[in-house]
């Protein structure tokens, strides 16, 4: 049920490249982000987001619902003077868009034979050119060229215009930092919006992470090769999709087929879209995105993470993604191993024969190893002692130092 497009976080990283070097480049980029992104995929480096912790998906929804309602608000404002919108106009939005949400809630209780976002996308657009209103449509957002549709926006296949044979080191030292910024951080998002779907669709399946990391290497291997600016999976567009129903990559299918006939061929009907109704939906997304059980938890669960939660929150928000996600699984980590390095503890005994035994207990690693040496009663021991390390695990290189 994922739903991939032009994401945000990717796209941040090549406004950052066309800023830079110009729109040239940027075709190169994400045709070069799509082969290392197959590459994590043969490696099955996808694997590794398993270790990403559950306090640091939390905040990345919560994050990440933040960002998708601030980005709806936008909306709201002139896009010339950048006031609020006010009078007929204002009123129109603020209503279209109340209206929108409360469909988006009440049409599955009539019917489920139609997503309940597609229905009211269909009812706004129609009672906003019955009754006349001043709605602001996708039309007036884009132009009225974007929506032209017909055969000649089809996109045309091949290699971006970059000097690949006549200057290729010069070439790959500007394409490849944007490059594998772009292939990691959509792959981070692509992964977490994958366990996410698991988590809400019950289906008894997990999602193939290796899989997922070739498909999004494809999907902009070919975004390359006919100017597209690439990306990821969308959690905002995927919660639409799951909600709606989708179970399976069909839905992820059908959702490009759609689109691209919708472009060619009912594009000026699509520009009568109600920008409304698009945010109405939107913010019902970002309610069901945010995770709002964890508000509830957060007296319940150790302060650590009850602040990875928030860190990561505030990092999406005000950084990017990628940068919050290893933020919080680095501060997870380094919390999980001073835990542990002052969970080590023994019970000694002394034995007929006069030799002194250690049971040890705990993890022995790096972290622990100081702990794990004011264990012993040096000074006060035996020349024969005993360790015994049947409930203690060894885990690294500084524990055998300790040891010895």
């Amino acid at each position: 049920g994922i739903a991939s497009g032009a994401a945000g976080s990717t796209a941040v990283v090549m406004a950052s490249l066309t800023a830079t070097h110009g729109v040239t480049f940027l075709s190169g980029a994400v045709l070069l982000a799509g082969m290392l992104q197959i590459l994590a995929g043969v490696l099955r480096l996808g694997k590794f987001i398993k270790l990403v912790p559950h306090p640091v998906m939390l905040g990345f929804v919560n994050g990440l619902a933040i960002v998708i309602g601030r980005a709806q608000l936008s909306h709201f404002r002139d896009p010339v003077s950048g006031l609020w919108l006010g009078g007929a106009r204002g009123a129109t939005m603020v209503g279209l868009t109340a209206f929108s949400m409360a469909l988006v809630k009440l049409l599955p209780r009539v019917t489920t034979a139609i997503p309940s976002s597609l229905l009211t996308v269909g009812i706004i657009t129609i009672l906003t050119h019955v009754l006349g209103l001043p709605a602001t449509t996708l039309m007036d957002m884009a132009g009225a060229e974007t929506f032209q549709g017909g055969v000649h926006m089809l996109p045309h296949l091949g290699l971006p215009a970059v000097p690949w044979l006549s200057a290729p080191l010069s070439t790959l030292s500007v394409l490849l930092p944007y490059a594998a910024t772009m292939a990691a951080v959509g792959l981070v998002e692509s992964l977490l919006t994958l366990q996410l779907v698991d988590g809400l669709v019950d289906d008894e399946t997990r999602g193939d992470t290796s899989k997922e990391c070739i498909a999004q290497g494809l999907g902009n291997i070919f975004s390359g090769l006919t100017g597209g600016m690439g990306g990821c999976a969308m959690i905002g567009q995927t919660q639409v999709n799951v909600q709606a129903g989708a179970t399976s990559r069909l839905a992820g299918i059908a959702m490009s087929l759609f689109l691209g006939v919708g472009i060619i061929g009912a594009a000026p009907l699509l520009g009568q879209v109600p920008i409304a109704a698009l945010v109405g939906i939107m913010f019902i997304v970002c309610e069901s995105t945010f995770a709002w059980s964890s508000l509830r938890i957060m007296r319940k669960i150790p302060r650590t993470d009850a602040a990875v939660i928030v860190l990561v929150s505030l990092v999406t928000v005000f950084r990017d993604l990628a940068m919050a996600v290893v933020v919080g699984t680095i501060v997870s980590a380094l919390s999980f191993a001073w835990r542990q390095s002052t969970n080590i503890s023994s019970a000694q005994s002394i034995d007929k024969e006069g030799w002194k035994a250690y049971r040890l207990q705990g993890l022995l690693f790096f972290g622990s190893t100081q702990s794990f040496t004011e264990v012993f009663s040096i000074q006060d021991d035996p020349s024969d002692v005993i360790l015994d390390f049947v409930d203690m695990r060894v885990l690294d290189h500084s524990a055998l130092e300790a040891i010895n």
